[in-house]
């Protein structure tokens, strides 16, 4: 998981997770990462449109997500 938040981080792309809340239910969130070490993860969650902190243990899985760019004419 540390190299999934390094390199969303350092290349400034979303990274999605899925997620083990408090209430022990898996949720699925695409995050931007603002700062992290190796416990806590602070990021602006698209699904609660605001800054959120995430335990890295509780992170389940974690992909990057690169922004849609339209391309012109299609």
């Amino acid at each position: 998981m540390q190299y999934e938040l390094k390199r969303a981080f350092n290349e400034h792309n979303n990274l999605e997770i899925m997620y083990l809340g408090k209430d022990n239910k898996v949720s699925q969130r695409v995050i931007r990462i603002i700062e992290f070490n190796e416990h806590i993860v602070k990021a602006y969650c698209y699904q609660r449109k605001a800054l959120r902190f995430f335990k890295i243990e509780n992170m389940l899985s974690g992909r990057i997500v690169t922004p849609y760019k339209k391309v012109k004419g299609a």
